[in-house]
């Protein structure tokens, strides 16, 4: 064994010693960066994203029961086995310690904080210590998904960075111990969400080819090493999929789209706020990621480059719907950058790399800022519209309604889940909160099940237009009525009210069948007048 001088000894533990310190001071970096993109979700009183108000009726349902909400008459709980239930078993019960609000911001910013710190993990695993790579994956905390409000996902990916760091880390234990552990959090991560649980086996498989590619080693023994553990940690939840999952509605649908949903996939990536991507920041952060490993400035981690190619090559070909959910192609983009970040070490020189951080935590502080700007514009619409409820009869039936002439140009999926606060509120029906059987765990009653939405294919509101051929089932004018609304055929002898949305624009006449009852600054409610040949179900 060669010796090392006192001088050379010395050399090395400064060397480590700065190291050390330089880790350390980007794992601070890292720390503030998950506060600051965390403070958007609690300086707005209620996070604008299109799918949260049917988020949080539903942890109502399940924290206080459809009969303390006087809903009884449309809704129940029926637990099941489903692949989707993260923030359904994690509000309810932080609930009781708080308000279902509180407790759904304090689970919004932990889905934020995993992100963040998961890409943080997954480079300390591989590098052993925390780089000025992973700073950069925290932009994607704020995607698409996220944006849109699929909690579960976005819960359930944070979870898998965790689990594939922790993997990573553990590379070279092969006890039992190891093993199950890792049966249980997969099998947390698969109840959390079928697709993120999907994901996190794939990187993990794609990892192990990685690994098996450097050693350079495929003697059956090794491959069996490698092998054997993921798939002895799959079984619990590929059983729990095949046996007790239950049947989806719309579970059949597979539709790829690849070429018309190109943009949506580039856009999903990073987003400032709802429908508002970074193109600019995400078109930087691709190029420089290109120039920085074509110049070895960076390095990517030799076994994480086959899953960043696979990953590459999913994130192109992977289907819009698949299994009864809609938006499957917008999963993978943020993840993809994430773990481009998170590969990589930057080779850069101190100044360099401190110049780095800066930048980024402007941006951070730009992102965030941005995104409470725009979610305290929508709690005042929100409280706007929660006030012309308490207007209305408790236990009405809505219907929401868009104005597509007067919304133009502008996002018109912020609205569409809206009126599902008047559930929390007044104890009220609307076709629209999330009631899928097999996906979810609040159920439709008896009353209003042929009269709300079926599938995620069913999921939107309708226009205004349509509404003439809804009354009378008329779908020779618009054939696409008979798939996306067939519960809403003859919907004046079921609804109540109808909650037209026109963002402000000028709007379109509505049909006879409605009388307004009240003009907000961004919608309208209607009396829906019922036709003499209605009868009640």
């Amino acid at each position: 064994m060669p010796s090392v001088s006192a001088a050379d000894g010395g050399e090395m533990t400064g060397h480590w010693s700065r190291l050390t310190t330089v880790s350390a001071r980007f794992s601070w970096a890292i720390a503030v960066s998950a506060a600051v993109l965390i403070v958007p979700i609690w300086l707005a009183a209620l996070p604008a994203m299109p799918d949260f108000p049917a988020h949080l009726a539903t942890f109502y349902l399940l924290a206080h029961g459809a009969k303390e909400l006087h809903a009884s008459q449309f809704y129940r709980v029926e637990w099941a086995f489903v692949p989707n239930l993260a923030a359904e078993l994690v509000v309810p019960a932080l609930s009781t310690l708080m308000s279902v609000v509180a407790a759904t911001k304090i689970f919004l910013s932990v889905v934020v904080a995993m992100w963040v710190f998961g890409a943080a993990a997954i480079h300390k695993a591989l590098f052993g210590r925390i780089g000025a790579a992973p700073l950069a994956a925290g932009f994607f905390a704020y995607n698409a998904n996220f944006m849109w409000g699929f909690l579960n996902y976005c819960f359930g990916m944070g979870l898998g960075f965790l689990a594939l760091a922790a993997w990573i880390a553990s590379d070279g234990k092969r006890g039992s111990w190891r093993i199950a552990g890792f049966t249980l959090l997969a099998t947390a991560v698969y109840f959390c969400h079928l697709f993120a649980f999907a994901t996190l086996m794939f990187l993990i498989i794609c990892y192990e080819i990685g690994a098996l590619w450097e050693q350079k080693d495929l003697s059956w023994r090794t491959v069996l090493a490698r092998t054997a553990p993921v798939i002895l940690i799959v079984i619990p939840a590929a059983l729990a999929f095949l046996l007790l999952k239950p049947h989806a509605a719309g579970g059949g649908h597979l539709e790829f789209n690849l070429r018309s949903t190109l943009d949506d996939r580039a856009d999903a990536a990073i987003q400032f706020s709802f429908d508002h991507p970074a193109q600019i920041l995400v078109f930087i952060l691709v190029l420089c990621f290109v120039i920085g490993v074509w110049m070895r400035k960076i390095v990517v981690h030799p076994r994480m480059t086959l899953l960043l190619a696979l990953l590459g090559v999913a994130f192109i070909f992977t289907p819009e719907w698949a299994m009864g959910g809609w938006g499957v192609d917008l999963r993978l983009p943020a993840v993809l950058g994430v773990l481009a970040f998170a590969s990589s070490s930057f080779k850069f020189g101190r100044r360099t790399a401190f110049a780095v951080l800066s930048i980024v935590l402007l941006a951070v502080i730009y992102q965030s800022a941005t995104l409470a700007g725009n979610w305290r514009y929508y709690d005042r619409r929100i409280s706007e519209l929660r006030d012309a409820f308490s207007n209305l009869p408790a236990g009405s039936r809505l219907l929401t309604v868009l104005d597509g002439n007067a919304i133009g140009e502008a996002s018109d999926q912020p609205y569409w889940h809206m009126a599902e606060y008047a559930i929390i509120d007044r104890g009220d029906f609307t076709p629209l909160l999330f009631a899928t059987k097999g996906q979810h765990v609040i159920q439709l009653t008896p009353a209003v099940a042929r009269i709300a939405a079926q599938t995620a294919e069913q999921g939107s509101p309708p226009d205004i237009s349509q509404l003439d051929d809804l009354e009378g089932g008329d779908v020779l004018d618009d054939p696409d009525i008979a798939k996306t609304f067939p519960y809403l055929f003859g919907f004046q002898c079921h609804f109540d009210y109808a909650v037209v949305i026109h963002a402000g624009g000028t709007q379109t006449s509505p049909p006879d069948m409605l009388q307004r009852v009240h003009a907000g600054s961004f919608f309208s409610l209607y009396r829906i007048l019922p036709a003499d040949n209605c009868k009640r179900p």
